[in-house]
């Protein structure tokens, strides 16, 4: 009998752990800093008395960053359970989220001046679903507003899963989240297949190491390990492409203004994106 592909469990159990979640998982200060600084820049440069932001999903930590005043943020998120468990709450006049599909957009063409994303593009299949959702961002963006992505990248040299659980055993990964992180990009075969999470959780329970290695890292916490249980039995694919390969995509409708990498460890593979919709080239007209 097969089983019963429901990848909706997979985030409801997620919206549950979230708080157990940590860095390169969830955005850390140095990553909200490279998020407002472009917004800021925009307000000043355009002199927007309100800024109009999207989120695409309800990363709290972006829900609660600064924004130039008069600014309002609202979210879309397709998952119920993510909004009720992780959304900070409504602010009327100034933040709301709502539940929706990021394909069909409750805003009309052009009435966004920021789109936010946190790994939002790391949970759709790859170039397809990239690139429908590229082109549905560009359109609600107004002419010289910003898409601001911090993006899950694979390096351009593929890890093998075995080195990974070498140098884990041997103290050097400083997180089980950076472990897990560096793991799901291994086992990728392509961005085109993306990876299914249970196919990590397959090989982990395999390998039987959680003794192993939480005794090689003190500072390892049992709360964190347990959130490998998240990809048991789930099907859920998350995508990991090359910045080559994400740039290939994204250069279909935007120009890239800027790119930023922090500084914690596997930053490289958690970069900033600030882009602005190509169409602004077609109305500057030739040079």
């Amino acid at each position: 009998m097969t089983a019963a592909i429901n990848p909706r469990s997979y985030w409801y159990d997620l919206a549950k752990s979230y708080s157990a979640l940590g860095s390169p998982l969830k955005p850390c200060p140095e990553d909200i800093a490279a998020m407002e600084m472009p917004t800021f820049e925009l307000a000043a440069r355009n002199g927007h008395e309100r800024v109009r932001a999207l989120l695409l999903g309800v990363t709290p930590a972006i829900a609660e960053m600064r924004l130039p005043e008069g600014s309002s943020l609202l979210a879309v998120d397709t998952s119920v359970a993510m909004a009720q468990a992780v959304w900070p709450g409504d602010i009327p006049d100034r933040r709301w989220a709502v539940c929706g599909n990021w394909l069909d957009l409750p805003l009309r063409q052009g009435s966004c001046h920021l789109v936010f994303g946190d790994g939002s593009l790391n949970c759709l299949r790859y170039p397809g679903d990239f690139r429908s959702v590229a082109e549905t961002i560009s359109h609600v963006l107004s002419d010289h507003g910003v898409f601001v992505l911090r993006c899950y990248v694979r390096p351009d040299k593929r890890e093998a899963p075995e080195d990974i659980f070498t140098e884990a055993l041997s103290g050097r990964i400083p997180s089980f989240h950076h472990f897990k992180f560096r793991l799901l990009m291994a086992m990728q075969p392509s961005a085109g297949q993306g990876v299914a999470v249970k196919e990590v959780y397959d090989l982990w329970a395999k390998r039987n190491l959680e003794r192993q290695l939480m005794n090689c890292h003190a500072g390892w916490m049992k709360k964190d390990v347990d959130t490998i249980q998240l990809y048991h039995e789930s099907y859920t694919v998350h995508t990991f492409p090359t910045l080559a390969e994400w740039r290939e995509v994204l250069s279909e409708f935007f120009d890239e203004v800027s790119v930023s990498t922090p500084k914690y460890d596997t930053g490289d593979r958690c970069p900033t994106l600030v882009m602005r919709p190509r169409r602004i080239r077609c109305l500057a007209g030739p040079a």
